[in-house]
């Protein structure tokens, strides 16, 4: 909402003089259509910053929330339309999950409006979960086959989404894949395969380099980690907690909510953020 450069400009100089600041880099803006929320929004303007601080997270996402205030920031309504959003997406290595904060943020690592201006900036460093560079990460989104791989250790869980994605059109069950590490990180157990057959494709993707070691093309586009009610199956609970937990996936949506409609309404925005 508003003069969305103007105003990311301004957030900008306002984060660089924070004290116990250093502002390293930062990307140039990216135009990009709204992903998930209400229908009718406005295209977004994106971007990334790469700071140097001495800042605890809280205390630093504390700091952000004031300077999106003082731009008229409004929270009425998830995902929808605002003035300035700021988001703390890396802090160092850390990982960690409150309330207020999780890191590294839970969406980053398959949304291309937040890895396109990343990677112009910070391309070598690494996810702290995924364990790939973001460079890679954007890569993937552009060379890996057009699957989406749903786990849970609830089948009906599973059942649900997947009828649901087939019911809109969205993506069609197929056979799994065959190639090393699948299930390492996907087990047959566990998880269905789906085909997404994007809107449209990219124009000028982005062209095989060395950086993508070519094992992971075949790898999934996105993955869903659905958690389930294991709380009283400690063998399952142990090597669930195990399994998610485990780098090299590559993009990757961990929900931990039973919420059927919840979970849709995720799983179609991230849907809509990698296929863009």
């Amino acid at each position: 909402m508003g003069d969305s450069p103007v105003t990311l400009s301004a957030a900008i100089i306002e984060i660089a003089a924070l004290p116990n600041i250093r502002l390293i880099r930062q990307s140039g803006w990216y135009r990009t259509q709204p992903v998930g929320g209400p229908a009718g929004q406005s295209d977004y303007v994106n971007g990334a910053a790469l700071v140097e601080t001495t800042i605890p997270p809280l205390t630093l996402l504390a700091e952000m929330q004031q300077i999106e205030d003082r731009h008229g920031r409004t929270r009425a309504e998830r995902w929808g339309p605002r003035t300035l959003d700021i988001d703390l997406l890396i802090y160092s290595n850390e990982v960690s999950e409150t309330e207020m904060l999780t890191l590294p943020h839970p969406r980053m690592s398959f949304r291309r409006f937040v890895l396109e201006p990343a990677v112009e900036i910070a391309p070598k460093m690494l996810h702290p979960i995924v364990g790939w560079p973001l460079q890679q990460l954007l890569l993937h989104l552009d060379q890996a086959s057009d699957l989406l791989a749903i786990m849970s250790p609830s089948d009906s869980t599973r059942k649900q989404l997947i009828d649901f994605l087939s019911k809109n059109s969205v993506a069609t069950s197929t056979e799994s894949p065959k190639f090393e590490n699948a299930e390492h990180h996907w087990p047959s157990l566990w998880t269905n395969w789906l085909s997404v057959t994007p809107a449209t494709k990219a124009a000028n993707p982005t062209p095989p380099t060395t950086g993508l070691p070519y094992a992971a093309a075949a790898f999934p586009k996105l993955s869903i980690l659905l958690d389930a009610d294991i709380a009283h199956r400690g063998a399952d609970k142990l090597r669930w907690s195990t399994q998610v937990r485990q780098p090299g996936r590559g993009p990757t949506l961990r929900l931990q909510t039973l919420d059927q409609s919840e979970i849709e309404a995720e799983v179609l925005a991230a849907i809509n953020a990698v296929w863009a």
